[in-house]
């Protein structure tokens, strides 16, 4: 007679590893164009900011205290698999570029890719890793579904991590559930307190997960054993959303991810989306073709969204880069002042723009619940009878309105050069796009990199 107990954790686990690892070894063209597509993506907007003083200064005091061999291009410091891994997450989310799964309100590559380049010896290797850590972190995110007052990176994004670098490590399947079960254990909490304020601290959210992901792997490999029916743990229980679904689906998270072209939190760019639609249709309406603010200034302004964007972005006065990534009220102010959002509009220059301040002030969020999906409406109202709105349901990058390759490949190309320069550049990206599956993950370059 069958039993209808549920299968414990590990057993659940190793099961859906052993499908996704069937999955992989189908010929899935899509499947393996999506995936390089992927750490395309996160790769160069984790390098892309490596030149910020902050990020080369965390490099230098990582190379006293732990100076390694491993140097990939753009870094200006040797340092261990560890250290790397934990610059490359933060440099990933300083311009807010990543990509994301909005089901698991993440970004599973941020906790994946970075360890996926500094342990990942092949393509092929590195690939199967990605789809793994990918693949899990958008189950757990799912299940997480993050509460009021704490922010994403960091909390599930170690589970994916850890077996990101078990994958990489080749320790088996057994210390892979390990290691997942491990990482379960110490779920963190992430504040939202550090970018309502702004702080950079909260780069190293991502940065800490994927380090924590390393050791637990390699503790696994180790012997060290971890709980086998982790989730009916009471408080894993409480934080998360019942058991984690780790049962097959046809359809895989990584068919669903958005792509970003614009710097910012993604729920900011439906607002900012919506602003440049309400442009084109009423702009030239009220004087805006000559940038004369006067009557946009004397007008009532709503920005009418879904309540998520208001709890993750509703901070109504930013007066920092971070606090400006994450404000709905930036987004519309800026698109109103300058047509579109840049990464320079995010800087403190800017931000100290008098007209720019000046329309964050007159912006009104008006959170809207009963829809399921992500959405944003610009409302201008110059007197209590003439409403003008624009409204937008979809984005360029997600899902339903995918960017095509070129965008995908000119996304990249901006985010490299500045660090490598054009011909590097044009070699890493052919590379990891079009290099058999058996070829090292790095190419050969002018860049100093030392194995």
């Amino acid at each position: 007679m069958k039993s209808n107990k549920p299968l414990i954790f590990t057993a659940r686990a190793k099961s859906f590893l052993v499908d996704l690892r069937l999955r992989l070894a189908a010929d899935d063209p899509d499947l393996e164009r999506q995936l390089r597509f992927t750490f395309l993506d996160t790769a160069s907007t984790a390098l892309g900011s490596l030149a910020a003083p902050e990020l080369i200064a965390l490099q230098k005091q990582h190379a006293r205290l732990s100076p390694g061999s491993l140097r990939p291009p753009g870094f200006a410091e040797s340092l261990t698999p560890s250290g790397a891994a934990l610059v490359l997450a933060a440099s990933a989310c300083w311009e807010e570029l990543v990509e994301g799964y909005a089901p698991a309100h993440g970004r599973p590559a941020l906790h994946v890719v970075p360890i996926c380049m500094v342990l990942g010896k092949t393509i092929e290797a590195a690939m199967e890793a990605l789809f793994l850590g990918y693949e899990l972190g958008a189950r757990i995110g799912e299940w997480y579904q993050v509460p009021l007052g704490e922010h994403v990176d960091g909390t599930w994004g170690t589970p994916a991590a850890a077996l990101t670098a078990a994958a990489l490590l080749d320790i088996g399947i057994e210390n892979e559930t390990a290691a997942i079960s491990s990482a379960l254990c110490q779920m963190s909490r992430s504040l939202f307190i550090a970018l309502k304020e702004g702080a950079s601290c909260r780069l190293m959210y991502p940065s800490l997960a994927v380090v924590r992901g390393i050791d637990l792997a390699i503790a696994a490999s180790a012997g060290f054993t971890s709980p086998k029916d982790i989730d009916t743990d009471p408080v894993l229980s409480e934080i998360g959303n019942g058991a984690i679904d780790l049962e097959p689906r046809t359809a895989l998270a990584i068919h669903s991810s958005y792509i970003k072209i614009v710097p910012g939190a993604r729920h900011i760019h439906y607002a900012a989306e919506a602003t440049k639609l309400w442009l084109k249709k009423y702009g030239e309406n009220i004087g805006l073709s000559q940038r004369n603010f006067g009557r946009l200034l004397l007008s009532t302004i709503e920005l009418h969204t879904y309540p998520e964007a208001c709890k993750y972005c509703g901070n109504p006065n930013p007066t920092n880069r971070i606090q400006a990534q994450f404000s709905l009220v930036f987004a519309v102010a800026a698109t109103l002042r300058w047509g579109e959002l840049k990464t320079d509009y995010f800087k403190d220059d800017n931000l100290k723009d008098p007209i720019l301040q000046s329309l964050i002030q007159q912006i009104k969020l008006v959170s809207i619940n009963g829809e399921a999906s992500r959405w944003a409406e610009l409302v201008v109202a110059e007197n209590s009878e003439i409403r003008l709105g624009a409204r937008v349901d979809s984005l360029p990058g997600d899902p339903e309105s995918p960017i095509n390759t070129e965008q995908r490949l000119a996304k990249a190309q901006a985010l490299l050069e500045p660090l490598i320069g054009q011909g590097d550049t044009e070699v890493l990206i052919e590379h990891w796009m079009d290099a058999s599956k058996s070829s090292s993950l790095w190419p050969k370059l002018n860049s100093t990199r030392k194995d």
